[in-house]
């Protein structure tokens, strides 16, 4: 039972240290990641969603008024809808394109991508609690982290993949490519939450 014990905290720490590699080199990480299964691929994607719905739940306990008991989520849903309307779109672009990434290898820069989104809306949930603690008396900024928390995932997310496209594929079809899913994510987004940026 001794010995058992240090080769687990040994394996998270690898474990950790491998999730943390993907984040700061996406490109190599990418072309790692598509020679593995379809599961390995997609589960950095999967605990990004997670940490991302969570701390974007969390933030939107919090309202102008003070809290609310039911979270505000409209922003996080404006997240998800964007995936769902530019991955595909992305994708269908890159093969139609002939860009020299595999569907593989764009889903594995999708799923670093939400894994980074994660870890960033984690991250910065310490300094919405420390505006919400200190701002009693500033409706816009009690209003902010429900959008803000979101909003910045989605910013991270659209970050890693435009890395990897631009840094496996230097043509110009590729660096159009890598603009437009950018650009699409958050014109999406700002069309889905646009009512919640009025109402701050």
């Amino acid at each position: 039972m001794g010995s058992a014990s240090p080769a687990a905290a040994v394996d998270r720490l690898d474990l950790i240290h491998s999730l943390l590699r993907a984040v700061d080199r996406p490109a190599r990480e990418a072309l790692d990641m598509a020679r593995r299964p379809l599961a390995a691929t997609l589960a950095p994607a999967l605990l990004g969603i997670f940490l991302v719905a969570a701390s974007s739940a969390a933030a939107g306990f919090v309202s102008s008024t003070g809290l609310r008991f039911i979270p505000k989520l409209d922003a996080l849903r404006a997240v998800f809808e964007a995936l769902l309307v530019v991955i595909p779109g992305t994708i269908v672009f890159a093969i139609y394109l002939r860009l020299r990434l595999t569907t593989r290898v764009l889903l594995a820069a999708t799923s670093i991508g939400l894994l980074a989104a994660g870890l960033v809306a984690t991250c910065v949930m310490p300094l919405m609690a420390f505006l919400v603690l200190v701002a009693q008396d500033a409706p816009l900024i009690l209003a902010l982290p429900a959008v803000f928390v979101p909003g910045l995932a989605l910013a991270t997310l659209a970050a890693l993949p435009v890395r990897v496209i631009t840094s496996l594929d230097s043509s110009l079809a590729a660096w159009w490519v890598s603009r437009a899913f950018a650009f699409f994510l958050g014109a999406v987004f700002l069309l889905r939450v646009h009512s919640s940026f009025l109402s701050l």
